[in-house]
């Protein structure tokens, strides 16, 4: 039998969370004695981005100012860990020939983020085992594993977000040279913070002194995810998805309405968590619009929410551990997790 180190995994069932176990085994199969510094066992969890742009330079031949296409890329490990199963690295000893096998367990840390994928990047978890040779090619195997880590707002969202929070603005509405009075929106949510499944009532107090009517109002949760890229220089997309929209009937000159929207998040909404991450960030924002005719611009009001899985106040013992089971059809990262390789 040839040389082989092979990396098992004794309690995978499809994805691992924040705070779990990793229990393993790496299994060598040596045909003859051999000299080695080590066995090891690592984790990275490593975040990269990669689009086709365009970058401008200087034709020094032609004198003149260029563009031409160009692959932007990001690449950052997040965190890694590792542990040293048989020796130290730095010591040689000698394996006889024969099976040798060596378990290992590392454990996640809370506060991580999920794993992810989309057409302008990743964040991937891969386990590493590698027989360290001296002078030698290492032996090595490698897998990758799916982290599914539900967004904790008890990390991000503060006491005061849970308490009520009230908008307001207000426009004139001009017509040719004349000016007509405002038009006044104010709007109260219960708090700032908002998980799957809840429902918030929201209230939008309209109030239109104008000769102009409303033609609707709505109200949108927003979701935005940035991703960002460093080489050959910085640049950064965005993606943005409605997660939910609501609207209603609009309001005729001088009139007053308070409008009550009952909003919730979908369970099966999919909320990437991208804690410790620089390449990948993802942003929440509330849009209330009193749409106008095409000649005005629409009165809007925003607030940036704090989205998430686990609420601020969990106090009901352990906090769920993964999103809900309704993700597993939605999440961006479909089972299996694609080859290493891929990603590169």
């Amino acid at each position: 039998m040839p040389h082989q180190c092979k990396l098992i995994l004794d309690n995978y069932m499809g994805h691992y969370v924040p705070g779990a176990p990793i229990q393993g085994r790496v299994l060598l199969n040596l045909d003859t004695d051999t000299n080695l510094r080590g066995v090891r066992v690592e984790l990275h969890c490593k975040e990269q981005t990669s689009w086709l742009g365009t970058e401008s330079y200087y034709d020094s031949e032609a004198r003149e100012h260029k563009s031409r296409d160009t692959q932007f890329r990001g690449d950052w490990e997040v965190f890694g860990a590792n542990e040293w199963l048989y020796g130290d690295g730095h010591t040689s000893t000698t394996l006889s020939v024969g099976q040798h096998i060596y378990p290992f367990q590392l454990g996640l840390q809370q506060n991580i983020p999920g794993s992810y994928q989309c057409e302008s990047g990743s964040v991937s978890y891969k386990l590493v085992a590698t027989v360290d040779r001296p002078m030698a090619f290492d032996y090595q195997d490698e897998m990758l594993v799916m982290v599914q880590s539900p967004v904790d707002l008890r990390f991000i969202a503060r006491p005061e977000d849970m308490m009520p929070v009230t908008l307001s603005d207000e426009k004139s509405v001009c017509c040719w040279c004349c000016a007509q009075g405002p038009i006044s929106m104010d709007l109260e949510l219960p708090k700032a913070t908002l998980v799957p499944g809840e429902e918030l009532e929201i209230k939008m107090h309209l109030i239109n002194m104008s000769s102009t009517n409303v033609e609707g109002v709505s109200l949108q949760l927003t979701q935005l995810i940035t991703y960002k890229v460093t080489e050959p220089g910085r640049d950064e997309r965005q993606d943005s998805s409605k997660l939910v929209e609501l609207n209603d009937v609009g309001l005729g000159a001088h009139g007053e309405h308070t409008y009550v929207f009952r909003l919730a998040l979908p369970p099966t909404a999919v909320l990437p968590n991208f804690v410790q991450c620089r390449l990948f960030a993802v942003e929440y924002f509330y849009k209330a619009v009193a749409k106008l005719p095409s000649v005005h611009n629409n009165l809007e009001v925003r607030l940036a929410p704090k989205v998430g899985h686990i609420p601020l106040g969990w106090n009901g013992g352990p906090a769920p551990s993964a999103p809900p089971k309704e993700l597993e059809a939605a999440r961006p990262y479909e089972q299996p997790p694609p080859s290493y390789d891929s990603l590169n």
